[in-house]
């Protein structure tokens, strides 16, 4: 097979004039269009990081011009708004979303289709994917835009003699609102349209010219200014470039002269030799000239093509798009997330509640007036002390008229404590009740409240999670489908073993291009070849595997209690077994297993082909049992007297017969020597002859017992 490898693919040999001039028309084609899709986003892309800032940093919600009002002003930061994006996200990891793949068409089969789900679950594993799927939602539902990238990597680097690869479902894209560029004519969703995207990544500058040398120039950021951190390390950005080509190739189509079976392989696919040994096994060949969409990536600086890593492993440009809420105005892709319409808000609600602590702490309490006169030293210092010592009293001198009388006695007046304004209690209010509109919890406990109507709201995904949630399907179905073209060309050693997983974490292998026979159909076919068929990728919304399980566990202890009430053991038994089977918890790792083989051996699970291998040499080496013995050599000796029994039965009848015709003989000869000694008699008829009646063993013939026919 070709070689998949994205970045060894460079040229080994000094470049040709060709070759620089190509790269030269590839760079200015690329800048040209970063211009054309980074301009129109720069407002978007500018307030996304805004957003983002607004809930993770602290101090952001105060910046910009917003914040310049309140210099040398108290600033309290209450983040209402985090709390509504962390909802939805918690919802999002309630509800994990996974891609299921399914046969579509001809030469494909739902073997193949589970490989294909137990081979994306163990390389997310391997590569710990969710990690990138986790960012890529969380940028997206704060602001608007997030991404991840699939990328083909060494199986095991550090094995020189290994060259097989593996595929990371999602690999990270930190700050996808600043660094991913799609283009800008492409108009669905997923972007499968799109003829072009920049991944712009940085570098320290040591680590630029250790890779690559040369005059540093930096790509450009295609972003507006926005507020930045004090402290940044000191990077040089880079882009990686991918474009869409559709480029001539050879389609072979070989047809197996025996069996009929089909295949068709690109012969940038085959390595030396390859279409020889197939002709060998029995296949026919025949070419086509095909026009072909290929992926070419490239690195770029701000003046250059730093590397041209060739052609990549599948059709697709291996990024996916993430979007919080996306629509289209003036032509323009725009979006947003929860964070951009709830600022505004928490600013009104940070700035009144900063506005009334900064009040109350200039005049929290009711405040003396007194004359100057009233207060000596010894006086005020006791009054300033006198919170701090709890004194039960304070003392005042007396005013006093020129003759002595007094003439006031308590303070002159009273600094009052400050009102709260109906305007401030008002915008306080209505912020408020705004920025928690969104956080009624279904799962909090409510009173009075009964368990049924409690697990009816907390099985419903709140409506300001459902757009979301589906932005977030329609992305990871995307993934499924940049994966299936992808493995088409990194897994395909035939007889290859590559590591499955179930979902419940099990390990599992498969072999590439395996032979199978279905043991139904009697179908030869070949599984597990992903060059071959069709596959199509469906995706859900679907629980958590730990909360589906509950709900199991549940719903079948109400089946074995309403078994158990209509007196049908055989029902609430499986019901039970069912409930065990899927109950999580320390140390039920054993009462599981037990569970499972009561489960197989009544037929309610079917067995795995282990188990089933299992089963049947246990019954070839099981001992025979002597009950079983005996009841077999009863039935044979029963079966022996009743063969007898009908024999003897046989020759009763027919000594019955016998002897009846003798009888019969005999009276007619005495019949005729009585008619000779009385002379001559009239002639008649002879006698009809009786028919021989069946005799049952022990029963006295009819013609006997009347003493006539």
């Amino acid at each position: 097979m070709a070689d998949m490898t994205e970045i060894d693919t460079a040229l080994d040999s000094e470049p040709t004039d060709a070759d620089s001039e190509r790269l030269r028309k590839v760079h200015e084609r690329a800048m040209r269009r970063f211009d054309e899709c980074s301009a129109p986003t720069q407002t978007n892309r500018a307030e996304s990081l805004t957003a983002r800032r607004f809930i993770t940093i602290p101090g952001a919600q105060w910046e910009d011009e917003f914040g310049e009002q309140f210099d040398n002003s108290i600033k309290l930061q209450s983040d209402k708004v985090g709390k509504g994006v962390r909802k939805i996200e918690n919802d999002y990891r309630q509800n994990r979303i996974i891609p299921d793949f399914r046969p579509d068409g001809p030469n494909a089969n739902d073997k193949t289709a589970d490989t294909l789900d137990g081979m994306h679950r163990a390389d997310s594993y391997k590569y710990k994917s969710q990690q990138a799927r986790d960012n890529a939602v969380f940028e997206a539902i704060a602001g608007g835009f997030g991404a991840y990238r699939l990328t083909n990597e060494l199986e095991d680097p550090r094995d020189k003699d290994n060259d097989q690869q593996r595929i990371n479902p999602a690999a990270l894209i930190p700050d996808a609102d600043q660094t991913v560029f799609f283009d800008i004519g492409a108009k669905l969703y997923d972007k499968s349209d799109a003829r072009y995207a920049f991944i712009r990544s940085t570098f320290t500058r040591s680590a630029f010219e250790e890779e690559w040398g040369g005059a540093i120039s930096e790509f450009p950021e295609g972003v507006l200014w926005q507020c930045r951190d004090w402290f940044r390390p000191n990077t040089v950005a880079i882009a990686e470039y991918y474009e869409r080509e559709d480029v001539d190739d050879k389609l072979w189509i070989l047809m197996h002269e025996l069996s009929g079976e089909e295949r068709r392989i690109w012969a940038s696919q085959l390595e030396d030799g390859d279409l020889a040994e197939l002709k060998r096994d029995g296949f026919k060949a025949r070419s086509q000239k095909r026009k072909r969409v290929r992926v070419h990536k490239y690195i770029l600086s701000g003046g250059e093509v730093l590397e041209d890593c060739g052609l990549i492993a599948g059709e697709c440009i291996p990024i996916v798009p993430v979007y919080g809420l996306r629509y289209f105005v003036d032509g323009i892709e725009r979006w947003k997330g929860y964070t951009q319409d709830k600022m505004d808000d928490q600013r009104l609600f940070n700035s009144c509640v900063s506005k009334l602590m900064e009040t109350n702490s200039l005049a929290p309490t009711e405040a003396p007036i007194f004359d100057p006169e009233q207060i000596d030293p010894t006086i005020a210092k006791e009054w300033a002390e006198a919170n701090i010592k709890r004194a039960p009293y304070r003392l005042a001198h007396s005013l006093r008229n020129p003759d002595g009388s007094i003439a006031a006695m308590g303070p002159v007046g009273m600094v009052q404590p400050p009102q709260l304004a109906p305007v401030t209690a008002t915008l306080i209010q209505l912020a408020a009740t705004n920025l928690t509109e969104d956080l009624v919890d279904a799962d909090e406990v409510k009173a009075n409240t009964s368990a049924e109507a409690m697990d009816i709201a907390a099985t419903r995904v709140d409506a300001k999670s459902g757009i979301y949630l589906d932005n977030i399907r329609q992305s990871v179905q995307r993934e499924g489908e940049i994966y299936l073209s992808m493995a088409s060309e990194v897994y395909v050693e035939e007889g290859r073993e590559v590591e499955t997983m179930d979902e419940d974490g099990g390990n599992g292998r498969a072999v590439l291009a395996e032979p199978y026979t279905d043991p139904k159909s009697g179908e030869h076919m070949t599984i597990n070849d992903l060059t071959t068929g069709r596959y199509k990728v469906i995706v859900s919304v679907t629980e958590a595997t730990a909360t589906r399980r509950d709900k199991t566990v549940k719903a079948m202890l109400s089946v074995a209690e309403a078994a158990i009430a209509a007196q049908d053991i055989e029902m609430a038994q499986a019901a039970l077994n069912t409930a065990v089977l899927n109950i999580d918890g320390e140390g039920s790792d054993n009462l599981i297993e037990w569970v499972r083989k009561r489960a197989v051996a009544s037929g309610l699970v079917p067995p795995t082909e282990e188990e089933q291998a299992a089963m049947d040499e246990a019954a070839q080496n099981q001992a025979p049992d002597p009950l079983a013995q005996v009841a077999e050599a009863q039935a044979q000796d029963f079966q022996a007297s009743a063969a007898k029994k009908a024999a003897e039965v046989a020759e009763t009848e027919a000594n019955t017969q016998l002897l009846g015709a003798k009888t019969i003989e005999t009276l007619a000869k005495a019949a005729a020597n009585d008619g000779e000694e009385q002379g001559p008699r009239e002639v008649r008829a002879p006698l009809p002859q009786p028919i021989p009646e069946r005799i049952e063993p022990g029963e006295t013939p009819r013609f006997l017992r009347n003493g006539s026919f």
